[in-house]
């Protein structure tokens, strides 16, 4: 008995002795938990602060109209999740494709005003031809800072919230290996099966146009020849090119990428393909006119503000597009730096849009669908 005892108490003086050792080497005390009145002071600062910030988002309020080219519901979404801190500013929206939007700001002008405010849509060069008429409302918020400058144009004319490429897309079930450049899709396994949006409606289409012509060495007018021989479906918007592709009834499409994404994951039989010698950045910068009333102009730069936030931007890549924030985009889709693009040129766009414009109407007339 006397063994065990003594063997017990060497036991409990070696644990007593690394005890000590451990406090010692902890700063010589044992570790206590945060001061309660430490930590409710703290809770009572962040939730103060939070007040705050919402009483002065509710002391923002306007009345708004957005000319846009962006999908309807998914720019519902956006306006919906910016009313829940800016309850007080309401946002009209007038959405059709960027033609029909450019067309319906130039009848409006033509009679002297236009009550849209805010514009949204894939027509850089129209809207540096307001800007250059003194229209457009300069504006950088502070987010700016935090964003590749490339992503903004003039001085504040506008911003790129998101960020869309014209690219390629297959159907999986109709083609066993998909294009992995523009001009593959110029083969007589495309004949009459490829799709893509007619330059006259859709402005990323004509976007695209003009880098592509502008770059004759990787595509240039010959692949728009070659697409038109090969017996191309044109259509008027993205929207439908998307529906088509989906069911098969293209095989292969020029799509905007975040379309080619939520194709696929709605469980459609869809591939996106960056080609391999360049995608084309489409310009659709967020831009202010300057006709918002004084007492709302406030709430147009919120706007903008809050679509640059990390709240707008998981938004916008929870609707499957890149963002312009350095945050993760939708899953599976490449990061902005790992995008080829091929370089846009705004001094180009603006210089040649015309002359391009009218040598491919002149060379495949309308085009329709």
């Amino acid at each position: 008995m006397k063994r065990i005892k003594m063997k017990s108490l060497i036991v409990g003086v070696l644990v007593l002795a690394m005890a000590l050792t451990l406090i010692a080497c902890s700063g010589g005390a044992p570790a206590t938990s945060a001061d309660p009145s430490e930590t409710a002071t703290q809770e009572a600062s962040a939730s103060a602060e939070a007040t705050a910030e919402e009483s002065a988002a509710a002391d923002v309020a306007g009345n708004l109209t957005m000319y846009t080219s962006e999908p309807e519901e998914l720019i519902a979404e956006m306006i919906s999740a910016f009313n829940e801190q800016y309850p007080n500013v309401n946002i009209e929206v007038f959405r059709s494709g960027t033609g029909k939007v450019t067309s319906k700001l130039d009848a409006e002008l033509q009679t002297g005003s236009t009550p849209a405010n805010i514009l949204w849509f894939a027509d850089v060069g129209y809207i540096n031809g307001l800007d250059e008429k003194e229209m457009i409302m300069h504006y950088a918020p502070e987010a700016l800072s935090n964003i590749d400058p490339q992503y903004s144009y003039k001085d504040g004319m506008g911003h790129e919230v998101r960020l869309i490429y014209n690219i390629l897309a297959y159907n999986t079930n109709e083609v066993s290996e998909g294009p992995k450049d523009w001009k593959d899709v110029t083969t007589e396994e495309y004949n009459g099966s490829f799709g893509m949006a007619n330059p006259n409606y859709s402005g990323g289409a004509f976007s695209a146009l003009v880098v592509h012509t502008q770059y004759p060495e990787l595509v240039g007018w010959d692949w728009y020849q070659a697409i038109a021989d090969n017996n191309c479906k044109y259509e008027e918007s993205n929207g439908n090119l998307q529906t088509k592709v989906s069911s098969g009834e293209y095989k292969a499409v020029e799509l905007v990428d975040f379309m080619a994404r939520n194709a696929k994951a709605d469980g459609s039989p869809v591939e996106a393909v960056y080609p391999e010698s360049g995608a084309v950045l489409v310009p659709t910068p967020m831009a202010l006119m300057n006709n918002i009333p004084e007492d709302s102009v406030a709430a147009a730069q919120a706007f903008v503000d809050w679509c640059l936030t990390d709240e707008a931007q998981q938004l916008l890549v929870k609707q499957g597009y890149i963002p312009v924030a350095d945050i993760p985009g939708p899953e599976g889709a490449p990061s902005a730096s790992e995008i080829k693009v091929m370089p846009f040129d705004l001094d180009y766009y603006v210089e040649n849009a015309t002359a391009i414009r009218e040598e491919y109407t002149s060379r495949f007339g309308g085009a329709s669908a």
